[in-house]
């Protein structure tokens, strides 16, 4: 027997005749493992890519937010600015010198 006729031992080829003839295609397995990569271990996986979307809603609603507060807080201001007097008594229970002044809580 010379070299070139000797033939290669591939001990898992019996193993390899089990699986159905789809998944012995090189090109399928390397299509399938390239995908599951992709899916799941990638820096874009499906994961990922769901994370990032869950903070861009988030910072979306958050920015919604305060963009109300910050007009509200803006309102105040003005009226503040506007009605100093009247923002001591009612925040702060400032009082004239002949003046009384009664807190009533609401509970």
């Amino acid at each position: 027997m010379a070299i070139g006729d000797r033939k290669l031992l591939n001990p898992l080829k019996p193993l390899i005749n089990q699986l159905p003839k789809g998944l012995q295609n090189r090109a399928f397995l390397a299509g399938l493992v390239f995908l599951t990569w992709m899916l799941f271990f990638d820096k874009a996986s499906i994961w990922t890519q769901y994370r990032l979307t869950k903070t861009v809603n988030r910072l979306h609603s958050d920015r919604i937010f305060y963009q109300t507060k910050l007009k509200e807080v803006e309102l105040q201001r003005l009226d503040m600015q506007n009605n100093s007097e009247k923002f001591a008594r009612e925040r702060y229970f400032m009082k004239a010198n002949d003046e009384d002044v009664f807190i009533i809580e609401k509970k």
